[in-house]
């Protein structure tokens, strides 16, 4: 073998690389796109079965109606994320979208833990705080898989 062919063989298992990390980083980011948009079909098409399991009692048509408006938030978060999903340099920024959605939602979680004295034993609220913390976990993982092994490899091209 030559020092050529040596070269295209490691350009090549760069090329695959990437292309892993950026699948990987996809389904990374696919996760809580799915959760977002189950959430806001339910909550948009049955807003008090949506609400109750918390203990939220939708009284008026006004409250159905509001309840419905945020499952449609829920659907535009995640049709914002999943814009980012079609480009590999727009992945860093659908990592970032979630990473900023999951820290939030977890910063007011644990605000509420401390000022309304809700635990992590009550209801869902241990299924919930695991699942965002994964979340907020993976896409940090796939944000730096992006930015050291992806990004300057696109820079070189």
């Amino acid at each position: 073998m030559t020092t050529s062919s040596f070269n295209r063989a490691a350009e090549l298992g760069s090329r695959r690389g990437r292309s892993l990390t950026s699948w990987l980083s996809r389904l990374f980011i696919s996760l809580p796109i799915l959760l977002l948009i189950l959430i806001g079909f339910h909550y948009i098409s049955d807003p008090m079965h949506a609400a109750a399991p918390s203990g939220v009692a939708l009284t008026t048509p006004e409250a159905l109606t509001d309840t419905r408006v945020a499952g449609a938030f829920a659907l535009t978060v995640a049709f914002a994320i999943a814009s980012c999903l079609v480009s590999r340099e727009r992945l860093r920024l659908g990592h970032v979208m979630v990473i900023a959605l999951m820290a939030f939602i977890l910063a007011v979680r644990m605000f509420g833990f401390v000022q309304d004295g809700t635990t992590l034993a009550m209801g869902d609220q241990m299924v919930k705080t695991i699942g965002e913390a994964v979340f907020l976990v993976l896409n940090t993982i796939g944000f730096f898989l992006q930015t050291y092994l992806v990004r300057p490899a696109l820079g070189a091209l």
